[in-house]
């Protein structure tokens, strides 16, 4: 359970505003994510019971909400315990706790009246248009827009603390103070105390060379280790060509990164048979299915640049990552770790896409991924 002081200190630690544009982004955010908010309510309106995400995404959503408040009160010169204070109209020494802010919001739930988001949205275009007058004194309309908000999720059971706990969950997954790599999942002890046999375990070093040719008239990638072919020769399987051909250098990256790679384990023959759980659920068809789709999926995303010239990753993608592997052993991979091998794998994508032949060398134990061009 996270305080007002851990909330203040991940806010701080992952604000990126500039100062000249401290304020302006703050209001945007708030304004934004309350944008946001709504549209969950009107999504929940339009597809009813089919919209299974609705809650979760109201409890991210909010989170997003009081982390901006947070930043624009750090602007102001205001704790977020004190910004929750005055918009409870309390006095800071009676609000200990997160919870002590709940009960207290508990007992002024019935005040807002109307829809309560909407009210939220009318405090925070307020708080907006008084910070067109650059001599405005925003603390009383930061903290009324807050309090909007506030009450907003108190009417519809989202607690403060559930919130808070979510957005610093969220943020120490992106944006960890240290990046600390989890055991690769074949160091793992595995049923009963027994380790993976050795035979069973994705190669820690490999070398793959990709290789364009054009055969009948059409552009194959074939891929060989230690000189032997590994798989079919691979095409785009489109109708415009796009170089998807090369795609299988993201499942090295997801192997090199994650030490995860359902796809890599059927075409090297590493599959985990000694545990025939472990080997139907997560080295299994639907677990490759999963990966082929993933990488398809961003691949599409990430046209025309291929990540080219970027530092991050969309966050809707590393998000919809977590939704395609619930429930398998890469579930617990940091939010850093995905973004890190999407990132590292494009980099070598787009070094094969212009070369067009080129060695991929591999290191599960450095977690590294890099392009080697031939005769280098």
């Amino acid at each position: 359970m996270y305080n007002f002081e851990d909330f203040d200190r991940q806010v701080a630690r992952t604000d990126r505003r500039r100062p000249e544009d401290a304020v302006t982004i703050g209001i945007m955010g708030v304004y934004g994510e309350l944008g946001s908010l709504l549209s969950e309510f009107k999504k929940r309106a339009r597809e009813g019971a089919s919209y299974v995400s609705f809650g979760g995404n109201l409890v991210e959503e909010a989170g997003d909400l009081l982390w901006y408040f947070s930043a624009l009160g750090r602007t102001l010169g205001l704790s977020f315990r004190e910004l929750v204070a005055d918009a409870l109209k309390s006095d800071v020494s009676q609000i200990g706790s997160v919870e002590d802010a709940q009960d207290l919001l508990g007992r002024t739930k019935g005040a807002a009246l109307g829809d309560p988001w909407l009210d939220a949205a009318a405090a925070a275009g307020r708080l907006a248009s008084a910070a067109l007058d650059t001599n405005s004194d925003l603390r009383l309309p930061t903290t009324e827009a807050l309090g909007a908000a506030l009450r907003a999720m108190a009417a519809n059971d989202v607690f403060i603390q559930e919130a808070i706990n979510n957005n610093i969950t969220k943020s120490e997954s992106r944006f960890p103070d240290e990046r600390i790599f989890l055991d690769l999942y074949d160091d793992r002890i595995q049923f009963e105390g027994l380790r993976i046999p050795q035979d069973e375990q994705l190669h820690r070093r490999l070398a793959v060379d990709f290789e364009e040719r054009e055969i009948r008239g059409k552009n194959f990638v074939t891929q060989k280790v230690f000189q032997i072919k590994i798989g079919d020769p691979l095409t785009d399987n489109i109708g415009e060509e796009d170089d998807y051909r090369f795609h299988d250098v993201f499942h090295l990256a997801y192997a090199a990164v994650l030490g995860w790679s359902p796809v890599l384990r059927a075409l090297f023959k590493v599959k985990r048979k000694s545990f025939p759980k472990l080997d139907e659920a997560e080295d299994g068809a639907r677990a490759i299915l999963i990966e082929e789709g993933i990488s398809s999926w961003i691949f599409n995303r990430s046209k025309p640049h291929y990540f080219a010239g970027v530092e991050r990753v969309d966050y809707e993608i590393l998000k919809t990552i977590k939704e395609f592997t619930r429930g398998y052993e890469v579930e617990d991979q940091p939010f850093w770790a995905w973004e890190k091998a999407i990132l590292d794998g494009y980099a070598v994508f787009r070094e094969l896409k212009l070369h067009r032949r080129g060695r991929v060398l591999v290191d599960l134990s450095e977690r590294e991924i890099r392009f080697e061009k031939f005769g280098t």
